[in-house]
Parts: structure tokens; sequence; C-alpha cells
């Protein structure tokens, strides 16, 4: 029995203790018909009887066992991971259950919950992540119980039924210099000097400092690291323009470049709020006013993970008067 069978409601898998324990029962029941030795033909009739009731108390395990989402985390990149807070509930008022082990889709061990008393609730924290970006749905997951004895290993299947909206990915630093994958970029967009002004102080170099704060002139005549503070100036806003049209919105290596001019553009809105710099977005036929600050950041992101390739011939990106725009687009001038 080596394919998983269909059980009603459940799948069920036969383990190997499981296998070894049918081959010596068989063993156990003809040595007690042969010999009529009634200690054996107890120990036959209690060990058929401890293999009906692990299946039955697995069973309904599994049939009082209910999985929900307790808590989604606030924002959710592609590519990183996230913490979901899962709810494990024992709605029977009789039986503990024993063994629970939540697995995502492709078969990776999310919890183990040892014990689970009648009646009770559990809560714990889920790491996953999302590969890529958009509404994506959490689970199905499967739920499986191997104890009591372990002779099978019975599953189900959990809709969670919990939708999720997954923000494009963030490059690092060191990837975000422009490589063809947008059109035309500006590298201001991912500069982490910002706009700076009159100075403020000189102050003995800290830990962390940026080297290009450096003042060689105090440095050299102190003869230790002397860094200069400046008052940043207020920054003007940026808008940027995401086109989202695509010669052959089909074509596999477009969309490749498409999702990493998204995946720019995303990286360059969350560092400059940071900065605390004022930032909008176009895209397509979708306006974002600018606005200065992180907390407003799912603004500007839920269209970057919504947007998908358009034809050619689709309306071009709105234009705007804004002081200062940058256009983002996969191929040239149309």
């Amino acid at each position: 029995m080596n394919r998983p069978v269909t059980f009603p409601g459940f799948r069920l898998k036969l383990t190997r203790w499981g296998a070894i324990f049918l081959v010596a029962v068989l063993v156990l029941g003809f040595a007690a018909v042969n010999t009529g030795n009634n200690a054996l033909m107890g120990l036959l009739g209690l060990a058929l009887a401890s293999y009906v009731v692990a299946g039955l108390w697995s069973r309904q395990v599994l049939g009082c066992i209910d999985v929900r989402v307790a808590a989604l985390p606030h924002d959710v990149f592609a590519g990183r991971p996230a913490i979901v807070e899962a709810e494990l509930i024992n709605r029977s008022r009789l039986f503990p259950a024993y063994g629970l082990v939540l697995r995502a889709a492709g078969g990776r061990q999310l919890l183990v919950e040892p014990l689970l008393a009648p009646g009770a609730r559990r809560r714990h924290s889920v790491e996953l992540e999302f590969p890529d970006r958009g509404w994506t749905e959490l689970g199905p997951w499967t739920l499986d119980v191997l104890l009591p004895l372990g002779f099978f290993l019975k599953s189900k299947r959990l809709a969670v039924e919990r939708r999720l909206l997954v923000y494009p990915r963030l490059l690092p630093r060191s990837a975000v210099a422009p490589s063809g994958a947008g059109g035309s970029r500006s590298a201001e967009a991912f500069d982490d000097r910002g706009r700076e002004g009159d100075v403020v102080q000189l102050r003995p170099y800290r830990d962390g400092d940026d080297t290009r704060q450096m003042h060689w002139k105090q440095t050299a005549r102190q003869q230790r690291p002397i860094v200069v503070d400046r008052q940043r100036r207020a920054a003007r806003p940026v808008l940027f323009v995401v086109d989202p049209r695509l010669s052959d919105p089909t074509d596999r290596a477009l969309r490749a470049r498409f999702e990493g001019m998204v995946s720019e553009v995303a990286t360059g809105v969350v560092r400059r709020l940071e900065r605390g710099e004022p930032v909008g977005l176009v895209v397509g036929r979708t306006v974002v006013q600018p606005v200065p600050s992180p907390r407003l950041l799912g603004r500007l992101l839920r269209p970057l993970a919504e947007v998908q390739p358009q034809p050619a011939d689709s309306p071009p990106p709105l234009a705007s008067p804004h002081s200062e725009l940058q256009l983002y687009r996969v191929e040239g001038p149309r």
C-alpha cells in the first residue's frame, strides 16, 4: 500500500511501522490458529483492537481540529519571509489531540503541535515566503496526524480562504544600477546621499556613518576621523511613471524584464520614503499623489503589486505637470 488512498474526508497512507505491525499480526494469527493457544488468541485480539482504536482516534482528532489565520503581517514583499499567526482549535470536549503537523501546499512543515487539550486553542507563528507579487491565496494547507500508534499517516486539506497582497520584490542596494530592464531611469532614485544644505556640526566619526560625510581637512588637522552633519533640504516630490505597455505581453523574456522594472520602482519608492522624501506614482491610468511618510507606503505599493503588462496599443500613462518625473518602461519610445 504505497500510494495514498482516498479516505472519507481524509487521506490515508500506511507507514513503515504500520506495515511491520500488519505482518506481525498475520504471523501471530497463523500461530494462534495453528496452535489453538488461548494466550496467543488473546494477544491477537488485543493487537487487532489497538489497530481499530488507533484508526478511530486519529480520525476523531482530524475531524475536530480546525486551523484559522489569526493575524496577517502588515507589509509582505515577494522573496522575503513573512510571519503569519495561525491558530489551532480543538473542538472536541472529550479527546485531546496528539502529534499534529501542519504543512504547506508543497509539503514543507509549518508547525508541530505535540498536544492540544480538549477545547483548547493555541497560536503559532508560521514563516511563509511568497515568490511572486500580487494577490495570493494562503494555503491550501495539510494537517497530518500520526499518533497515537503510528500505523497510518492521516491527513486532510484545509482551505484557509484568506487572500494576501504581496508587494514587489525589493532589490539589494548593489543591484539597483540600470541593467536594461527599464527605459529611462535616474540614479538619484536610489541615491542615499539625499539633498543636503548648510553645515550643522562637525563631530567625531561613529560606527555606521557614511564615509561620504567625512570632513577630510578637519580629519587631517585633528588626527582622528571627523564627519560633517548637514541640514537636509526639503526634497521636491518625485513622480515615478511606469509604462506597462509591451509589444508582446505573452513573451516570457519581456515579462521577466517587466518584473525587474517593477521591482526597481518599488525599491526606489521604499528608499525615498525611508529618507522622508515625498514620492508619487503613475502606473498606466492609475495616479497616486505624492506621499511623504512610510506609513502611507501601501498606497504606492498596491498599484505596483497589481499591475500587469498591457498590449502596445493600450492608452499611455496619464500625463502629469509634476515638477520631476522618472519614467520607467521596458522597451524604447513608442
